[in-house]
């Protein structure tokens, strides 16, 4: 069987599904976004076959857990080791992500899967997985959604980390170019805001670029985790890997903690996805845990310093949903439409945080009426049902 593209109903579709990472355990924003996607379409009856790199870290039991929503293949390979990336990015002008998560052997996998099943649509994720998709002729469509838009972060952290200037604008420029290479490659591409829809676009306009605003989808009522944390209040703030995530946790405690501390005293700061413990006051960090509801406790605040942002920060929205209230930076809420006083309290400096932390700890009515606010606008705007329906509505134009 070797023609890899067939008519489809509304229902019932064939996916092949391409990420740079698995879905399973929710570790990060980008996990927990095609969890829940997988999930509903799943819940739809779309038959979906989930391509992505095993990354050397995947916990026990992950692939049984991914096969409860469909058929995960996790090819073993690793992303290319950075100094060599950024040798042969210089090299080729190529974008250094894009280099460390090309992938011989899954590409090789990607083509077995077209060779053999006929698929309706491949789902790329990110603009990174388009690149491991091989060039045939009736090649299903590709919708490729875009979970960020990594030039605009690029040129960002040149504005935040000046030492690296010339490497992130380098780097900004060879991204918006492969950017714009997987935008004219894919049927339709999918955003999460419009801002990254229209940096995306190129300035040009969405609808000439096929590209759609469809946020990410989220149930609204998730409980709180059972666990206790220290602190009157415990703050919550996640690192990682990730560049932004470790810039954010880096500037808010050179900058924001000591401002917190004076204003709130008995304030405990918990920093997830940080295994090494570094030499700060009233400070706990903890590894990434394998159930995202241990984080959220009764009676925390989520902490989000973030600098450096694109895209839609998915633990606001599990924050709203496991009725936790959130001081942010506006970089960090930027595409959710939340208002400043309504769904959360915005920041800019350590006074503003150290004054918002106090008040949520102190008024309980500001806490409520923003922990119900935020749990609304999941339920409004992140409706899973919904999400899922303008997803399927995708998949079928792409084959037209």
């Amino acid at each position: 069987m070797t023609s890899g593209c067939r008519p489809s109903t509304a229902t019932g579709m064939r996916v092949l599904f391409i990420a740079t990472k698995a879905p399973f355990p929710t570790s990060d924003g980008g996990r927990l976004l095609m969890w829940h996607t997988l999930r509903e379409l799943s819940s739809r009856g779309h038959r979906v076959t989930f391509v992505a790199p095993d990354l050397g870290a995947t916990r026990q039991g992950a692939v049984e857990h991914i096969a409860q929503v469909c058929r995960p293949r996790l090819v073993p390979c690793r992303p290319g080791r950075l100094l060599p990336s950024m040798i042969r990015a210089q090299l080729t002008g190529q974008p250094m992500s894009v280099l460390r998560h090309t992938h011989k052997a899954l590409l090789q996998v990607i083509r077995e899967e077209l060779d053999q099943q006929e698929y309706d649509v491949i789902h790329a994720e990110q603009v990174q997985s388009i690149f491991n998709v091989p060039e045939r002729v009736g090649r299903p469509p590709i919708v490729l959604r875009a979970q960020n838009v990594e030039s605009h972060l690029w040129r960002m952290v040149g504005g935040v980390r000046p030492r690296f200037g010339w490497i992130a604008r380098g780097e900004a420029r060879k991204m918006a170019a492969a950017e714009a290479r997987a935008v004219r490659t894919a049927s339709t591409t999918v955003v999460l805001t419009r801002c990254d829809g229209e940096a995306l676009a190129g300035g040009r306009g969405m609808r000439a670029n096929r590209i759609h605003i469809i946020p990410p989808p989220f149930p609204s009522d998730l409980p709180t985790g059972s666990e206790e944390l220290s602190g009157a209040p415990p703050l919550l703030l996640l690192g990682g890997g990730w560049l932004p995530n470790r810039d954010s946790i880096s500037w808010f405690f050179d900058s924001i903690w000591d401002d917190v501390r004076r204003e709130n005293p008995k304030a405990h700061a918990h920093v997830f996805g940080i295994d090494a413990s570094l030499g700060t006051p009233a400070t706990s960090w903890h590894p990434s845990p394998s159930n995202s509801r241990h984080i959220f406790c009764r009676g925390a605040i989520l902490v989000v310093p973030l600098r450096i942002a694109s895209g839609i920060r998915m633990k606001i929205i599990e924050a709203w949903a496991r009725g936790i209230p959130v001081v942010a930076t506006p970089e960090a809420v930027r595409g959710l439409e939340a208002h400043d006083g309504r769904e959360l309290l915005l920041a800019r400096d350590g006074r503003e945080f150290a004054d918002a932390i106090r008040r949520l700890n102190e008024e309980a009515g500001l806490r409520k009426q923003l922990t119900v606010a935020g749990r609304n606008m999941v339920a409004t705007r992140h409706d899973p049902a919904r999400i899922v329906t303008l997803l399927d509505e995708t998949y079928q134009a792409a084959q037209r």
